[in-house]
């Protein structure tokens, strides 16, 4: 069992949609994909290429990585300055998510919106 680490899923649909690419990537033999826990786990062929995996996420528009990779730094962010103000080292609360709210309407709103959802945001 793999896991991948997938972000810029907006949805309960976008999961579906990376469920689906991923099933077609050969080696594969299941896709359990969440986009609460903005994660896939799948069964796979032992010679089933990594990069085949991301491809196939990236190219739906998201971005993937294997869960036991390691992290790369990112440029901190407003959530992360937040975090770390909050005292949270992880993007996660008690919960389990990170919920935010955005309030405004335009163009604004929704680039702050996607890119909270971005950086691991629900």
């Amino acid at each position: 069992m793999s896991t991948l680490k997938i972000t810029g899923m907006t949805c309960d649909s976008c999961a579906v949609h990376v469920k689906d690419a991923l099933e077609k990537v050969p080696g594969v033999q299941s896709a359990d994909v969440s986009y609460a826990k903005g994660s896939a786990k799948l069964a796979i062929e032992v010679g089933t290429s990594p990069d085949a995996l991301t491809a196939a996420v990236a190219g739906l528009g998201y971005r993937a990585t294997l869960a036991d990779a390691p992290s790369v730094s990112t440029p901190g962010g407003l959530l992360d300055k937040m975090r770390d103000l909050l005292g949270r080292n992880d993007k996660t609360g008690s919960s389990g998510a990170l919920h935010i709210a955005v309030i405004g309407s335009g163009g604004a709103a929704m680039a702050a919106a996607l890119k909270a959802v971005e950086q691991g945001a629900r």
